[in-house]
């Protein structure tokens, strides 16, 4: 059965791919990794100086420069004499990935050299037939960046030296990429990004019935049956010039009670659809309540770092309904989760189109909050003000004191702050933090997240900004979410 999905899963990357294809691969631990989530701005893949954390093929979608594509994240290249017991399953997924890739990106590292596993990597790549870029990476210091000569025997070209870490030179190795993808340096997107966002729940809970409603057609089938959407279903809309894309999903199921071999391909599809989209809308049947699977899959969201709105589905037919079961209904979620604080919540009827119309809405708003930048000086001062405010508490017998604070990623958000000691600091005062920043910024709906370091990564707003050019224009004219009381109200 695994072989099977392993085919099916190569057949729908292939089948579906209509973005050129940017392949990064190298041997372990030469920042493949850091140049991935460089492109894309954000962290959207695990970085160690470890080797071998990148074992799988991670695909995800960068726009740079009014172009489209898809950027793939491999493991590192092992010889077939390695000690590592998934190498050969490692070289076949990145085989895999270099078959289905329009352009290569050959990382190596400058601090290194040339190594024997270069060079045996290399051969191979060339017999494929690819276009190539030799990327020397970790090439922060400038005495460094001269020595990117000694590679020229791969007989790759000319090396790019960069620095994934820091982003040297990464802009200009991008409009290189670009010019050099299939379809000349603009896509089908020049004007607008499309925002991407997908449909998720529990089987049964109204997904393909909200799909239909909001296209105005019947695109999908709709069944009381569970699990009548077996496929992953991508439809695009415009709504006030603002193009989108919505993939309608597989009911996901508590993988215990996954067995069937096609459900189990469906929930691939589905966790691959929550990595290419923008945010997630995640479907609650009301009449059965938020249950354990529905925080599963609000755990799979943040994780993938996507914003998130709660639809409470199937409110025409609640049963014993009053003028104070929203508010009932919330409050209890709140107690469950109290993290869904910072979520905007609307209950619906699919069915019957109440309240759809401010689904839209409500996706534009999370889309721009998930790419704010928040503004350096800005969030310093409210950084400042909340230490002020309320000091973090002493930790046996240490203080511990926040020092700086300063947004690096867009997308998710992610604000880094410096301390002395980040293992001390107390889970309350991250809460405390956590809902200063979303309150302060208007973030509802936003996968914020709060890195505590011993040094501080400093970014520029102009940095932040290269990856966010879309996102002002589709946020005219949306207004944050009502707040009544710190609590999302949204009905």
């Amino acid at each position: 059965m695994t072989v099977t999905v392993f085919f099916l899963f190569r057949f729908y990357i292939w089948a579906v791919a209509k973005l050129p294809i940017v392949c990064i691969v190298g041997r372990p631990n030469v920042g493949k990794s850091s140049l991935f989530n460089r492109i894309l701005g954000r962290r959207a893949a695990v970085v160690s100086d470890r080797d071998g954390v990148t074992r799988d093929r991670h695909y995800q979608t960068a726009f740079y420069n009014g172009r489209e594509f898809t950027v793939v994240d491999t493991g590192g290249f092992l010889p077939d004499d390695s000690i590592d017991v998934l190498a050969d399953s490692v070289r076949a997924q990145i085989f895999t990935a270099l078959q289905d890739a329009d352009l290569v990106l050959f990382m190596v590292d400058i601090r290194v050299g040339i190594t024997d596993l270069d060079q045996q990597f290399a051969r191979m790549v060339k017999r494929l037939d690819k276009q190539v870029i030799l990327v020397a990476n970790k090439s922060e210091v400038p005495e460094d960046r001269t020595e990117s000569w000694e590679f020229l025997p791969l007989g790759l070209g000319q090396p790019r030296t960069i620095s994934a870490l820091t982003g040297y030179a990464c802009l200009s190795l991008l409009d290189e990429v670009i010019g050099l993808l299939p379809g000349g340096t603009k896509g089908i997107h020049d004007e607008i990004r499309p925002i991407r966002f997908a449909i998720l729940g529990r089987p049964n809970a109204g997904k393909s019935t909200l799909l239909n409603r909001i296209l105005g057609e019947e695109r999908a089938v709709v069944s009381d049956i569970p699990g009548t959407t077996r496929d992953s279903i991508d439809c695009t809309f415009i709504v006030d010039e603002v193009p989108f894309v919505v993939t309608d999903t597989a009911g996901l199921r508590k993988k215990a009670r996954v067995s069937d071999e096609v459900e189990v391909f469906s929930n691939m599809r589905t966790q691959e659809s929550i990595r290419r989209s923008d945010l997630c809308v995640l479907i609650i049947d009301v009449t059965r309540g938020l249950e354990v699977q529905d925080f599963r899959i609000i755990t799979d969201i943040r994780k993938a770092g996507k914003g998130l709105i709660l639809l409470l589905n199937k409110w025409d037919i609640l049963p014993n309904k009053t003028d104070k079961s929203f508010d009932h209904l919330v409050k209890d979620m709140f107690e469950r989760e109290p993290m869904l604080e910072f979520v905007p919540i609307l209950s619906i009827s699919a069915k019957d189109g109440q309240r759809v119309h401010r689904v839209i809405q409500e996706i534009k708003t999370v889309y721009n909050n998930c790419r704010r930048v928040l503004g350096r000086d800005r969030l310093a001062e409210v950084f400042a003000e909340a230490c002020e405010k309320n000091p973090h508490p002493t930790r046996q017998s240490r203080p511990i004191k926040l020092m700086r604070a300063c947004q690096i990623m867009v997308e998710p958000p992610v604000i880094d702050i410096e301390t002395r000691y980040p293992e001390f600091v107390d889970e309350a005062y991250k809460r405390y933090l956590m809902k200063l920043f979303f309150d302060a910024f208007q973030l509802s709906g936003a996968p914020l997240r709060l890195n505590f370091d011993q040094k501080l990564t400093l970014r520029k707003d102009e940095d932040l900004e290269q990856f966010t050019e879309s996102s002002d224009r589709i946020s005219v004219g949306v207004p944050p979410v009502r707040r009544v009381d710190g609590k999302a109200r949204q009905r």
